[in-house]
């Protein structure tokens, strides 16, 4: 479930790093970031379809590399410190406290009590990494479909999580995050790229909610 988490990096990691005020940090990147996170603060929420890449370490180096790549589609809605992600397998629900993981093809979803740590990506902790000393710094400008981009490298102060970096792709224009890349220790790569972003649709609290009584074929295992 942990690559799922990291998927929130995408839409919320841009209200975070801009107001890191580290002497290290590159001012450009303090600047483009900064207006991202403003963009996206005066959002009540979003919607946001995203492609997930999950790259594989090559066995050989002569091997293909789309062996090594698995894609996946998903959803994501994030309005605070709630969540819902949906990708082909799995649903999970999140309403601050609570958290739902539906695998709708085992008819059983998994009731756990909500808890962050430093390797689980989740809203209310990625809002908070600019006070753990994260570094940042462009890394390229560069054209994409047309497009021109920013790319700002970020580097975690605690050297014992399992990533090193985590490469976002901004369009300069928009000031939309167009791309992140979370690079993991043992060579694992996740990239969600955005493919659609739609802010301040209708929710209620039962978006971020798994309904047991309008599901009554499935199983509900409570872990609390």
């Amino acid at each position: 479930m942990k690559s799922f988490f990291l998927a929130l990096i995408t839409i919320a990691t841009l209200h975070s790093f801009a107001q890191s005020d580290n002497p290290a940090n590159d001012p450009e990147a303090a600047t483009l970031l900064q207006k991202v996170s403003e963009k996206y603060k005066g959002y009540k929420n979003i919607s946001a379809n995203f492609l997930l890449f999950i790259q594989r370490p090559k066995l050989k180096p002569e091997d293909d590399d789309r062996k090594y790549v698995d894609t996946l589609k998903g959803q994501i809605i994030l309005q605070a410190d709630k969540f819902k992600i949906t990708v082909k397998d799995q649903h999970i629900y999140c309403d601050g406290k609570n958290i739902w993981t539906y695998v709708p093809v085992d008819k059983e979803v998994q009731l756990n009590t909500y808890e962050e740590s430093d390797d689980m990506f989740s809203p209310s902790k990625i809002f908070m990494l600019y006070k753990s000393g994260y570094l940042y710094n462009i890394k390229e400008k560069k054209i994409v479909n047309g497009h021109n981009v920013t790319v700002i490298e970020m580097a975690p102060p605690n050297k014992k999580l399992t990533y090193f970096k985590i490469d976002i792709t901004v369009d300069d224009a928009s000031l939309q995050l167009v791309e992140s890349k979370v690079f993991e220790k043992n060579g694992v790569r996740y990239i969600y790229r955005l493919t659609k972003q739609t802010p301040d649709i209708s929710t209620t609290a039962d978006t971020f909610m798994f309904d047991a009584k309008k599901n009554p074929a499935v199983k509900v295992v409570d872990l609390r």
